[in-house]
């Protein structure tokens, strides 16, 4: 990961279809020249999720200093985002319209998007992904063990990385492994030792993993995992 200054802005944007008006901050790295760009959905509003989450945060930053425009956002009804919470349903909106959003930005090279999303975010981001071939790479942290019966994923061959603590109660990792097994290739599966759902003091370690893929170009060897 390389180290390079990182601009910060706090720009709006509407959720696809004439929705509420969501808030967020977009990372770009300094000089010319267009970047890739990847949208990074926050967990649970209801369990406390939102865009100031740790691993959300520290993603964002790492893909600003490895060459990436990075934008965090405000689901419907968190922080200053208009509407209300809406199951995951209206939050498919949200994913669009941040998609849309990076390209109207003059930086951001559209041919190179991704949507990393972690817990209830990888399951909104990665179902929305799924069906917008805009998006070339899927990036699921935490993805629970909720989702795993749904197919939106079985027969997907963009580059797929998911991300899962050892310890993760709601995202077992022989469960997640089973899962990923049967997706279709390319896939990549990295355990983080020692941390459950949360990734507490480990977000970095979290974020290397996530620019490494992008920067690699989601080149790394199929189904790899690793323990650190």
């Amino acid at each position: 990961m390389t180290s390079s200054t990182v601009e910060v802005s706090p720009v709006q944007f509407n959720a696809r279809g004439n929705g509420p008006l969501l808030e967020g901050y977009l990372y770009h790295p300094t000089g010319a020249g267009r970047f890739p760009a990847a949208i990074a959905c926050h967990p649970h509003s209801l369990m406390g999720g939102s865009m100031q989450d740790a691993v959300i945060v520290t993603v964002c930053r790492a893909l600003a200093e490895s060459g990436w425009m990075a934008l965090r956002f405000n689901f419907r009804g968190v922080g200053d985002s208009g509407g209300f919470f809406s199951e995951g349903r209206g939050e498919l909106d949200d994913v669009a319209g941040a998609l849309d959003f990076l390209e109207t930005q003059k930086a951001a090279d559209v041919d190179r998007l991704a949507v990393v999303g972690y817990s209830f975010g990888a399951a909104v981001g990665l179902r929305h992904a799924a069906r917008d071939q805009r998006v070339g790479w899927l990036v699921g942290i935490a993805l629970t063990q909720a989702n795993y019966g749904d197919p939106f994923l079985d027969h997907e061959r963009r580059p797929k990385l998911f991300i899962v603590g050892e310890h993760d109660a709601w995202a077992p990792l022989e469960n997640l492994r089973a899962y990923v097994a049967r997706l279709s290739p390319p896939k990549t599966l990295k355990v983080i030792p020692q941390v459950d759902h949360f990734f507490s003091g480990r977000q970095p370690e979290v974020a290397v993993e996530v620019a490494d893929f992008l920067t690699s170009g989601g080149s790394l060897e199929a189904k790899k995992e690793s323990s650190g």
